[in-house]
């Protein structure tokens, strides 16, 4: 009986695709590493927009008896759209595994959006690979309040000035001038009108 070629090629690549599946399984049933994958800092990070982040990514790669892996290669990616970051402009960063077993990143910057946003990492050693998730977020850096504290004090003392000379604060009188002038107060900064 003769199949025609669409059928063929359809039970080959099916084949194919269960011979794969057998194969790598049965490579990771004999593998001795036990890749393991565990986010040493960074996790929640609450990044401002427009500076580097002021806590570094790290991972600790280790294997199934928690010792450290040197040498494993481990990919930091963050998400292309919406609120990110990127490593020195790219959105992906590939670090080797040192000594204790762990990746850093230090020079990661977010976007300009704002909010919750995960940074995937993938460890790979001997043929293994290990993927876990970081959540990251994206803060609006708060405006100063320094201005608003220096228009109010500066109208208040102009409002001082006003009632001072309305008053007659020139002229002189038994109380004391200065028990007739408003204060106002922010904090340990005080303002008074004119003596």
């Amino acid at each position: 009986m003769f199949l025609d070629i669409q059928t063929w090629c359809y039970r080959l690549s099916v084949a194919a695709v269960c011979l794969s599946v057998v194969v790598q399984s049965s490579l990771a049933a004999q593998s001795e590493v036990g890749l393991r994958l565990q986010v040493v800092q960074g996790e929640g990070n609450r990044n401002m927009i427009g500076q580097t982040a002021a806590v570094p990514i790290a991972v600790r790669v280790t294997d199934r008896n928690d010792q450290p892996i040197s040498g494993a290669a481990v990919v930091f990616t963050a998400p292309d759209k919406g609120a990110s970051g990127d490593f020195d402009g790219e959105i992906s960063f590939r670090a080797l595994t040192d000594e204790k077993g762990t990746a850093t990143v230090k020079n990661y910057r977010p976007n300009r959006v704002e909010g919750r946003y995960p940074i995937l990492v993938q460890a790979e050693y001997m043929g293994e690979l290990a993927t876990g998730i970081m959540v990251q977020n994206n803060l609006a850096a708060k405006k100063s309040h320094r201005k608003m504290i220096a228009i109010v004090a500066a109208a208040g003392a102009v409002g001082a000035a006003a009632l001072a000379a309305k008053s007659g604060g020139g002229s002189s009188s038994s109380s004391s001038p200065s028990s007739s002038l408003p204060t106002i107060t922010f904090g340990t900064a005080t303002v008074t009108g004119p003596r």
